[in-house]
Order: structure tokens, then C-alpha cells, then sequence
């Protein structure tokens, strides 16, 4: 069973991560890969079209359509497989239908891809402590924890202490 407070606070960094990711372009509003383009036949390059699949892929997790944000994660990464934000998005969605081994997976590749991406071991620390791996979850969320204090991001950093908290603490 999934924790609803932890499960909030994926779906908020989702938010961020989107925000960051549309950057208020025109892939924004691009209509979903399985129509025609909106473009026409202007020739686009493979980064672009991926960008444009992990929009979809966003707007559809937004809207709780897991299964096919994924599948817009997936085109998006056959296009642009080191696209970190990918990767990690579809761990978020992953963890959203209780896939969470594909999840940690998915946030596992964010993380080397982009090793100073904090929400990603935020996450895969928070799967980790929901299947019991108190050590590895305790890892995560100390390395977010840094990573967030570094980004000035002092509230995410304060969530991280509270979770490493309550996996120092004996149970």
C-alpha cells in the first residue's frame, strides 16, 4: 500500500518536473503522437520529437493516464535515451500504477544519467522504504537531502531530514 503523504509529494515533484520540461513552448501544446502532426511536414529532429512525446507523456500523467504516459515515454526515450527528465517522469508514473521495481529502475537511470538530480533519490528512496529496505531508502534520502541543501531548496531538504528521521529511529 502506498503512503498518501509520500505519494503527494511524487506527484509534486512530477509538477516541477514538467514545469521544467515544457518550459512554456510550443511542444506544450503539441496533439498526442497518434494523430497527425500539428506541424505538418515540416521535418522535426529526433530531440525535438522526443520533447514532444514527453510532453504528451506529462499531460497524460496529469490527467491519472498512466499507462499511456508511459507509452509517450517510452517513444520519447527510443528518440532521446539520455533524456534524464524521461526516465524520470516515467518512474513517477511507474510508482503510480505499483510498479515500483520498474520505478526504482527508472529513477536508478535518472540518477546516472544526472547524479545531481535530488527528487530522484527522493523517490527511489521513498519506494525503497515501502518494500522495507530501510538501509537503502535511509542512502537515498541522505543524498537528496545533500543535494536539495545545495540547490537552496531548504523545504525539500527538511522533508528529506523528517524521512531520515524516521528510518534512523528503531522500529
Amino acid at each position: 500500500m502506498l503512503i498518501s503523504p509520500h505519494r503527494s509529494w511524487l506527484l509534486f515533484t512530477l509538477l516541477v518536473a514538467s514545469t521544467l520540461a515544457v518550459g512554456g513552448s510550443q511542444a506544450g501544446y503539441a496533439k498526442p503522437h497518434t494523430h497527425p502532426s500539428p506541424l505538418g511536414n515540416i521535418a522535426l529532429s529526433k530531440e525535438d520529437r522526443s520533447q514532444i512525446l514527453f510532453s504528451t507523456g506529462i499531460r497524460k500523467a496529469l490527467r491519472g493516464d498512466y499507462v499511456h504516459a508511459i507509452e509517450d515515454y517510452d517513444q520519447a526515450l527510443k528518440l532521446a535515451p539520455s533524456n534524464s527528465e524521461v526516465y524520470y517522469n516515467r518512474g513517477v508514473a511507474y510508482f503510480s500504477i505499483n510498479r515500483p521495481q520498474s520505478a526504482i529502475k527508472d529513477f536508478s537511470q535518472a540518477i546516472a544519467l544526472q547524479p545531481t538530480m535530488a527528487e530522484a533519490y527522493g523517490n527511489r528512496g521513498l519506494i525503497r522504504q515501502t518494500m522495507g529496505d530501510r538501509k537503502g531508502a535511509l542512502s537515498d534520502y541522505q543524498q537528496a537531502r545533500r543535494l536539495f541543501q545545495q540547490k537552496g531548496d531548504i523545504s525539500a531538504a527538511e522533508q528529506m531530514e523528517h524521512w531520515i528521521n524516521q528510518q534512523a529511529a528503531p522500529k
